[in-house]
């Protein structure tokens, strides 16, 4: 885990990952938590174990960058 937080973060655009973020496997429910930051849900998506580490990885750092 510490691997993942430690790499080299690349600027990611909807365009580029749109297939990925229309599995909805995590989106932005528009929700906010109490210190202000933004809320990921992860609803129920059967072949989550199955999304490949690097999808997974593409599809988290694009959501939290959104401003």
């Amino acid at each position: 885990a510490d691997e993942i937080m430690h790499q080299d973060i690349i600027p990611l655009y909807a365009a580029d990952i749109q297939d990925q973020l229309k599995k909805q496997f995590a989106y932005l429910s528009g929700g906010r938590g109490g210190d202000g930051c933004p809320v990921i849900t992860f609803p129920d998506y059967p072949a989550f174990s199955e999304i490949p580490e690097k999808e997974f990885q593409n599809v988290l750092t694009y959501l939290t960058s959104i401003p």
